[in-house]
């Protein structure tokens, strides 16, 4: 076992903490927490419940970020190799669906959700069904990037 196991095991515990989070979040607490049929106690539930996952997915997406780059150091990958390279242009598809994914959240979060929020206590139906929508375009970019990122990843296994 050596250091750059661990940072190897790191980066893979960040994508799974990641990548988990968001299948239980869209696939469990969310539709559970609808189907109570309580409209107050359901934002009330999901709100807390995203933004726990916002504590614990800003700090797996931090450490996929950091590990990822010990990684690309320890491969002593240079920055043009992120270009002429097969496996530099895949880390480099990586680290920009990363870096878009990060994007995403910060809108989802801070911009999207808020919207839904103000729109449902307004009793704007319409509009909060609009800022839902577009909370799961958002989310549906987060997963397929994600994805796709995690293929990528299984391609530089050789």
């Amino acid at each position: 076992m050596t250091f750059w196991n661990l940072v190897r095991f790191a980066h893979v515990l960040g994508v799974a903490m990641w990548l988990g989070g968001m299948l239980f979040l869209g696939l469990i607490a969310v539709p559970a927490a609808r189907a109570s049929g309580d409209r107050g106690a359901s934002r009330a539930l999901i709100t807390n419940v995203a933004k726990r996952f916002g504590v614990i997915g800003g700090a797996a997406w931090v450490l996929i970020l950091v590990t990822g780059n010990g990684l690309m150091s320890h491969r002593d990958l240079k920055f043009a190799d992120l270009t002429s390279t097969d496996y530099g242009q895949k880390i480099l598809a990586k680290l920009i669906l990363l870096l878009l994914i990060g994007v995403a959240v910060v809108v989802h979060g801070m911009w999207q959700g808020p919207r839904v929020r103000r729109a449902e206590d307004a009793g704007d139906e319409a509009a909060a069904r609009k800022w839902k929508k577009i909370g799961g375009m958002l989310d549906g970019f987060m997963l397929l990037a994600t994805l796709v990122a995690l293929w990528l990843a299984t391609s530089l296994i050789a």
